[in-house]
């Protein structure tokens, strides 16, 4: 683990999720595609950098230890960058939110039942309720509208 950090701006619940999930700061596991994508946008500062500081609304992840690429001289990350962290970390929390909701065991259970339990999980704060609901309505809509699938009851089909 390298004593270098970023910064990223995330959504509460997204925030609160990570620092649950990876720490704080936040640690991602050794060969994760998280740190891939990390490694990936580092770059050198350029002449004159100033790193930032930590904001409220932001996590902070320890830059992984590569040889390629030494956290001492790769910890600047442009506003692409940024966001392709943040993309990646959007497609890690919804892959956890998608596979814990849809489990054929919770047929019968309600929906909103089954996301505050998640959220108590999870480290996310009851009042981001709302926000995690409709992020999982979003991922069950795109099933339902592209392919006819109601991925929330237990993969029932159903005709559009």
């Amino acid at each position: 683990m390298s004593e270098f950090l970023i910064y990223i701006k995330l959504p509460a619940y997204e925030r609160q999720w990570c620092l649950k999930r990876f720490g704080n700061p936040c640690v991602f596991p050794a060969q994760s595609n998280i740190n891939a994508v990390i490694r990936h946008f580092l770059k050198q500062p350029p002449e004159g950098y100033v790193p930032k500081t930590k904001q409220s609304d932001e996590v902070a992840i320890v830059i992984p230890f590569s040889k390629s690429k030494n956290p001492r001289d790769y910890h600047y990350l442009t506003e692409p960058g940024r966001d392709g962290i943040k993309e990646a970390i959007d497609d890690l929390f919804r892959i956890h939110l998608y596979e814990s909701l849809t489990d054929i065991g919770c047929r019968g259970v309600s929906q909103t039942n089954l996301i505050y339990d998640w959220m108590a999980d999870n480290g996310i704060d009851i009042d981001q309720f709302d926000n995690v609901r409709q992020k999982f309505y979003r991922i069950m809509e795109s099933y339902r509208k592209k392919a006819g699938i109601n991925v929330t009851r237990g993969y029932k089909h159903e005709n559009i």
